[in-house]
């Protein structure tokens, strides 16, 4: 049964469209309205102020990099208490590692688009968007989530919304965790040379940057990757090289 405050939200409210497209995609309609704007606004709305210090002061107020930290813990709880009950044989090592399977950042980024919370995240990045901008809103999501209506409502919308429809227990065992481990592995198997990995662009400054890595094996580029930091850019250069090595599928 919906509460007061949840009825005018939905009904009555200048913000009913919001809340009625944030029901549709949690199942929840909304206590507080603003946390769901914050957790769908990006920082990029924000980097257009003078000063790095003025830049920082309004990322705390008005984007949604603080939800998205507690999302991120949030959603962690969860997938582990699940993983939990779903393997009660296996040790810590692979529950650990079948946490980071589901929730990495290309994952996530498939699930937001999925949900289309993507149609709801403000911005303003223009050309090549960052893909991990929709994995960071889904957290932010889940952290609006709970703040608002408490963990059992946010456990029951990772449960329902994401793991049920989107995760797939056979194929995340066969995923592989570490593209770059793999790489260095096929390198050395094959005696192609020394495998090393560069930074060829830094794109943006402060929380905003993003890394362009090349893998490298001699004057040989095999892949190229982009991240929000060096290990994510790493691992996305070696994805890369191992897909056009014909060694995983695209």
């Amino acid at each position: 049964m919906l509460t007061p405050r949840q009825t005018y939200n939905l009904y009555f409210s200048r913000d009913k469209e919001f809340v009625r497209d944030v029901y549709e995609i949690s199942g929840f309609v909304p206590k507080e309205v603003f946390l769901y704007r914050l957790a769908l606004t990006h920082s990029s709305s924000i980097n257009g102020l003078a000063t790095e210090a003025d830049r920082k002061k309004a990322a705390a107020r008005g984007c949604n990099e603080r939800l998205e930290f507690l999302g991120d813990s949030i959603l962690d709880s969860i997938i582990a208490e699940f993983l939990f009950k779903i393997y009660p044989t296996k040790g810590e090592g692979f529950l650990t590692e079948m946490r980071s399977k589901i929730v990495n950042r290309k994952s996530l980024n498939k699930i937001c688009r999925k949900l289309r919370v993507d149609t709801l995240i403000r911005h303003r990045q223009n050309g090549s968007i960052n893909e991990s901008m929709y994995g960071d809103a889904l957290e932010a999501l889940i952290g609006a989530i709970y703040m608002d209506l408490g963990y059992h409502f946010t456990k029951r919308f990772v449960y329902k919304r994401i793991l049920e429809p989107h995760v797939h227990l056979h194929s995340v065992e066969r995923q592989i965790i570490s593209y770059k481990n793999k790489l260095i592995e096929y390198v050395q198997k094959t005696k192609m040379g020394q495998l090393v990995f560069e930074v060829i662009e830094e794109i943006g400054d402060g929380r905003a940057k993003i890394f362009r890595i090349a893998a490298r094996v001699g004057d040989q580029t095999m892949g190229i990757g982009e991240g929000k930091n060096k290990k994510t850019a790493e691992q996305r250069a070696s994805q890369d090289a191992l897909t056009k090595l014909n060694l995983i599928s695209s």
